[in-house]
């Protein structure tokens, strides 16, 4: 009798191998399943943040962009209007220079919208092998031909491409534009631009962000 009840206390006083192997095997099933989950959460919470970010930097850049552009003014009744192409690595992106009541001052003793000339350029992000869209504005008392500026800001990086079209008052299209000869036509400005915009996505090369919008474009010459 003594020796049945010892065997059973023995029994109930640990695991067998087995019992521990199916223990550890369930424990690490368990485990993978909430490693799993946690890591596809975790990429899931950056890849929406990464895309947060890049949405909020389009939305800044095209506001900016179209504010720039509504508050073309003429100085002594003359448009100063130009966009150009150029190419940078292989690709070719869109540059704009133009007189503008958009000027942002970054210093005490300046005015804020004050007339400017106001610049838009592309350039190399240098290491990094991309390239971010510049503004660079400065204020002045009259345009000058010479399409000089401040050294201007990154307004917005990992740029795919920057392009422009422009509609006249009969809805031509144009990829370039020079106010000063199309001034002799009746045409300072374009009558509009389309903006388009698009940035690198970090999830599929192939398939950036694109953005795109429509601005009019003032002149004192055409009716509301």
């Amino acid at each position: 009798m003594k020796s049945r009840l010892t065997d059973m206390a023995s029994r109930r006083g640990g695991f067998t191998l087995l019992e521990v192997l199916i223990a550890i095997f369930i424990l690490s099933l368990v485990m993978s399943t909430v490693y799993v989950s946690y890591t596809g959460t975790l990429k899931v919470s950056r890849q929406v943040e990464e895309e947060g970010n890049i949405y909020k930097m389009a939305r800044i850049t095209m506001d900016r962009l179209i504010r720039d552009l509504s508050s073309l003014q003429p100085s002594g009744g003359t448009f100063y209007f130009t966009a150009e192409k150029e190419k940078i690595k292989n690709n070719e992106f869109h540059s704009l220079y133009f007189w503008s009541a958009a000027h942002l001052a970054l210093e005490e003793n300046e005015g804020q919208g004050s007339p400017a000339v106001i610049r838009y350029m592309v350039q190399e992000e240098g290491n990094e092998g991309g390239f971010s869209l510049w503004r660079a504005d400065a204020a002045i008392a009259k345009p000058a031909q010479k399409k000089e500026t401040a050294d201007g800001y990154v307004i917005c990086r990992h740029i795919e491409a920057f392009k422009l079209t422009f509609y006249d008052a009969q809805e031509r299209e144009t990829d370039v534009w020079d106010s000063g000869a199309t001034a002799s036509q009746g045409e300072p400005l374009p009558r509009s631009a389309k903006i388009e915009l698009a940035l690198t996505n970090p999830g599929n090369r192939e398939k950036p962000y694109t953005f795109m919008t429509r601005v009019f474009l003032p002149s004192k010459k055409r009716t509301p």
